[in-house]
């Protein structure tokens, strides 16, 4: 290698441990440096960059935005859902996607599931999609065969990385890769489950589980997102008629089904629950009791039984906005890794940070029903051009919306133009 091309590798080098440094939570600023000049997109542009970016990043994964849904109820009901922004990433996609009858259900690791919400007795089909908000990519998923086969009360879905089976995966950068969704579904009696295996373009064989008499009805009607335990994905079963409530719980490695009560109440009228994750796999809920946000644990206790412990306690009059008052604060969300909870009011959203114990108002509006949290990195990358018969992984047996054009687009909102740079 000679002198001037060493000189150039050295450059390159520099320059990447400038840019690596870049706020991962405002990825115009990258879009703006891939326009700079060639060399600094094949930079920003390679795989090398995008995998040493996460990896630095990796403590503190920015929340680019959130999908909401409205109240199922009037005068709320058929109001447009929808993603709002809380940085400069702008997605792809997100009329096509969120358009029509379809709502978001789940996101985890860079994909969003949307379908029709589920509803008491409604035996309509169980349209579902895989949205990916980086790309604009849908890959519309077959009809799940419990559906088919079987009269539903009610169900509710989730997505999430293929390798969540193993934890073979960090998730630092696989929302392209092959991906799981599960079904759980419920008939009165019996539990019912099933998984979409995207490497297969197949839907597993039903898993049962009897649903003991002497509990109430399990109903996913008003559930929220589901969480990742572990290797486990857990669902709120939001019974109105059970204010004790209790928790679905699905192991991913052994397919198994059981319940889990949720933590004792303190009071016997209407709460507000959301299920929460701990960094190191563990499950826990959160609870609003008239002025109280009780956070608990699901821990080992004496003769390896498990059951809840409460860890923290946090009274409400304490944190609110100095210009607000405490009245009917309603849990609707929560953001796995950043510690942070979202709670509405009559009058707009709120974001509880539990690292800092702090409470602020997002938005102005009633009408907000459950948040769900997009948590994901987004470098630059040049746009791949789709065609009708390229695949993905993961899309052998269904239909994938493909890219409209060959132009390279920018997702991020702000400095420099549209063109010449994508997120990925």
């Amino acid at each position: 290698m000679d002198l001037a091309a060493a000189a150039f590798v050295e450059m390159d080098e520099l320059v990447e441990e400038v840019l690596i440094r870049f706020p991962p939570h405002d990825p115009a600023r990258l879009a703006g440096a891939a326009l700079v000049c060639k060399r600094w997109c094949r930079i920003l542009t390679g795989a090398g960059f995008r995998r040493r970016f996460r990896q630095r990043h990796r403590a503190a994964p920015p929340m680019l935005g959130f999908l909401h849904r409205p109240l199922p109820v009037p005068p709320y009901d058929g109001v447009n859902c929808g993603f709002m922004r809380t940085t400069s990433f702008r997605p792809r996609g997100a009329d096509l996607a969120l358009g029509g009858a379809r709502e978001p259900l789940d996101c985890r690791h860079g994909r969003v599931l949307i379908g029709r919400p589920p509803k008491v007795c409604d035996k309509s089909d169980c349209c579902l999609a895989v949205w990916d908000p980086v790309t604009g990519e849908k890959l519309e998923l077959l009809e799940p065969p419990l559906c088919r086969e079987w009269s539903l009360l009610n169900w509710n879905a989730a997505v999430l990385c293929a390798s969540s089976r193993d934890g073979a995966c960090d998730h630092l950068d696989c929302h392209r890769g092959p991906f799981l969704v599960l079904v759980v579904g419920t008939n009165i009696l019996v539990l019912f489950a099933c998984v979409y295996s995207s490497e297969d373009g197949a839907w597993s064989k039903p898993t049962y589980a009897l649903q003991p008499m002497e509990d109430n009805i399990v109903c996913f009607h008003l559930s929220e997102p589901s969480v990742l335990a572990g290797n486990a994905l857990c669902l709120i079963s939001a019974n109105d008629m059970d204010l004790d409530g209790s928790i679905i719980k699905y192991d991913l490695s052994t397919s198994k089904i059981d319940q889990i009560q949720l933590p004792p109440s303190t009071t016997r009228h209407t709460k507000s629950v959301v299920l929460t994750a701990t960094e190191n796999g563990g499950l826990g809920c959160a609870i609003v009791e008239h002025s109280r946000l009780s956070l608990w644990l699901w821990v080992a206790g004496p003769k390896e039984q498990w059951v809840w412990a409460q860890s923290r306690v946090i009274e409400l009059e304490k944190i609110i906005p100095d210009d607000d008052i405490l009245i009917s604060y309603r849990l609707v969300g929560f953001a796995h890794g950043l510690d942070v909870l979202f709670t509405t009011r009559f009058d707009g959203l709120f974001i509880i940070n539990l690292k800092s114990g702090r409470m602020k108002k997002l938005c102005k509006g009633p009408g907000i029903y459950s948040i769900i949290p997009y948590v994901s990195f987004c470098t630059p990358a040049l746009r791949v051009i789709s065609t009708g018969d390229e695949s993905s992984a993961g899309a052998s047996s269904a239909h994938r919306t493909p890219v409209s054009d060959a132009r390279t687009e920018s997702v991020c909102a702000g400095e420099g133009p549209s063109a010449g740079a994508s997120s990925a």
